[in-house]
């Protein structure tokens, strides 16, 4: 029996810009209702695809996608004249922002403000919460049997969530393509596992 080297990749891809927009001082209730409105939002309508990712997702035997409408947008874009796979477990974390007694900021500093609070979570191990972490890891099992099947994926999901994400694969064996890790919008996280299969 021969041995053959198998090489798959999944790319997790953060989906394009959102058509919902914000500017101005709001409280904690304010950063709720902009969340509310950000994930009810779709993309704008002068994204386009850079030209790297389009070629990515050309080679990709599957493009999935989180059920977020800004990601199945991005994941349409992506892949006009192909089906999309859509699937609520590439979802974004639960940004929950700290109770700040009525403070008012710019959404930079509720940015600043949900991140501090979710390092100081897992420090202690509360973040992500259980249901998130099962979350993750179904997601990344999901992945793993999707990449048993097709040798490149593209799936289209979150800024927080692809962070997560991209760690637990890697924790499974799989290797981060060089390069640096952008969180730009549009921008694609390549991992890499190698294996052999039998053959007759």
């Amino acid at each position: 029996m021969a041995l053959e080297e198998l090489e798959r990749r999944i790319a997790l891809v953060r989906h394009g810009r959102s058509t919902h927009v914000h500017s101005g001082w709001i409280d904690a209730a304010g950063f709720r209702e902009w969340r509310r409105r950000y994930e009810a939002a779709g993309i704008d309508e002068s994204e386009r695809v850079p030209s790297e990712i389009a070629e990515l997702a050309a080679r990709a035997e599957l493009v999935v996608s989180s059920d977020a409408p800004r990601a199945v947008a991005s994941a349409r874009l992506l892949a006009p004249d192909r089906e999309v796979v859509v699937s609520p477990l590439l979802r974004e974390l639960d940004l929950a922002a700290p109770d700040l007694r009525g403070l008012r900021m710019p959404l930079l500093a509720w940015a600043f403000a949900v991140g501090g609070r979710a390092l100081l979570l897992s420090l202690v191990g509360r973040y992500p919460a259980v249901a998130e972490a099962v979350r993750i890891e179904s997601a990344a099992a999901w992945l793993e049997e999707l990449a048993s099947r097709h040798a490149l994926i593209v799936a289209v999901t979150h800024a927080s969530f692809r962070r997560r994400l991209a760690d637990r694969l890697v924790a499974a064996g799989w290797q981060p393509e060089p390069g640096r890790r952008s969180v730009r919008h549009w921008s694609a996280w390549t991992l890499r596992l190698s294996g052999a299969a039998g053959s007759a």
